[in-house]
C-alpha cells in the first residue's frame, strides 16, 4: 500500500511540475475577467515546457510555440535584478495585447491601445522587440527600451547604436506587452514592463473552483465559477 501511495503522490508531483500548475487570484485587479478566490489552472505546454529549476540547467524550452494576442498568459514578474534566471520572481498573470514586433500606442493617464485612437489619446507608437530587431529610440519609448536593457541585455555596449544621426536600440530576445484585465490595475507592462519569452511559464485556461473569503465556511464555494474557461466573464 505504501509503495501505490508513494507511486501517486510521485505522479501527481511531475503532472504539477511538467504539465499543469494552479495560481490562486489574491485580488479583484484582474475583475471582471478573473476575481479574488478562483483557482486558474495554468498549462505549462501551451507555449512549450520551459524546463523546470533553471538555476541548476539554465533555461531551455521544449517544443516552443509563441503567445498569441488575447490570451491570458502566466508569467514571473520581469521586474527583477540584471541576469536573474526566469522562474526566480513571482507569477503574475495577464492578456497578451501585442506580441514581439506588434505595435502599440501609448496614451495620457497610462492609456494604452493596440491601435492609433486619436480620441482617447494614444497617439504615441511603441514597437514591442523581437529577437534581432534595431529600433529607433525616440522621447517616448526610451525610458522602456533602456529598462529592458538593463534586465535583460546579455551585452549593453552592443545595445544601443548610432546610425544616420539616430539611435537605434538592439535586442536580443521576443517580448510581450501584457495588459489586466481591469484598466485601472496598473500592474502589467506600464509598470512591470515588456516580458521575455523566458519569463513565461504558460497559459491560463479555466477556473477550477473559486472561494468568496467573505462568505460563510458553507457558502463559499461559487458555483458557477467551475472550470469557467479564462476571458468569459459572469453574466
Amino acid at each position: 500500500m505504501s509503495c501505490v501511495l508513494l507511486a501517486a503522490i510521485s505522479i501527481a508531483v511531475l503532472l504539477r511540475v511538467l504539465l499543469f500548475g494552479m495560481l490562486v487570484i489574491p485580488h479583484n485587479g484582474e475583475a471582471p475577467v478573473l476575481i479574488e478566490g478562483d483557482r486558474v489552472v495554468v498549462n505549462k505546454w501551451s507555449y512549450g515546457l520551459r524546463r523546470p529549476f533553471s538555476r541548476w540547467g539554465g533555461y531551455h524550452r521544449y517544443a516552443a510555440k509563441q503567445p498569441e494576442r488575447g490570451d491570458w498568459m502566466v508569467f514571473n514578474s520581469p521586474s527583477v535584478e540584471k541576469g536573474a534566471l526566469p522562474d526566480t520572481s513571482g507569477l503574475c498573470i495577464g492578456c497578451v495585447l501585442a506580441c514581439p514586433g506588434d505595435t502599440i500606442w501609448l496614451g495620457n493617464k497610462g492609456r494604452v491601445s493596440s491601435v492609433c485612437d486619436y480620441p482617447s489619446g494614444c497617439i504615441w507608437p511603441v514597437i514591442v522587440p523581437s529577437s534581432g530587431s534595431n529600433i529607433r529610440v525616440t522621447p517616448w519609448n526610451r525610458s522602456l527600451y533602456e529598462r529592458t536593457v538593463q534586465r535583460f541585455s546579455s551585452s549593453d555596449s552592443q545595445t544601443f547604436v548610432k546610425r544616420d544621426s539616430s539611435e537605434f536600440c538592439r535586442f536580443h530576445r521576443d517580448y510581450f506587452w501584457i495588459v489586466s484585465g481591469n484598466e485601472a490595475n496598473m500592474n502589467d507592462s506600464r509598470t512591470l514592463g515588456l516580458v521575455p519569452m523566458e519569463f513565461v511559464l504558460g497559459k491560463a485556461v479555466s477556473v477550477a473552483y473559486s472561494l468568496d473569503s467573505s462568505k460563510p465556511w458553507y457558502r463559499t464555494l461559487r458555483r458557477k465559477r467551475f472550470f469557467k474557461p479564462v476571458g468569459e466573464t459572469d453574466d
